[in-house]
């Protein structure tokens, strides 16, 4: 298989998640990712969560079926998706602060 194109997008509608096999509803970001395999050319869509556990554990010639990062590692994917939780808590707190703080 040979990846072709890979790039975040905001999608326009709803996308199983291919790592994880979880729905992500449309206007959250995800990473496209167009391959060719013997001719034939296919998509995918990576929530962050599955970006990140990848880049992670993953090596770039590893291969999966639908699901399976979710599903072979369930504590190692959720600690992931914490952090990311987490982290956006965090960002979103630190807008909320610099929105308040021009008002005074």
């Amino acid at each position: 298989m040979d990846i072709i194109s890979s790039k975040i997008v905001k999608t326009r509608k709803d996308h199983y998640c291919f790592g994880c096999a979880r729905k992500i509803l449309k206007g959250n970001k995800m990473q496209r990712v167009k391959s060719v395999d013997m001719g034939s050319v296919s998509t995918a869509y990576w929530c962050d969560v599955c970006q990140k556990y990848w880049n992670k554990y993953m090596y770039y010639d590893d291969e999966i079926g639908y699901g399976d990062l979710r599903s072979s590692d369930p504590n190692g994917w959720e600690e992931i998706k914490k952090s990311i939780e987490n982290e956006e808590l965090i960002v979103n707190v630190d807008k909320r602060n610099q929105i308040e703080d021009t008002w005074f």
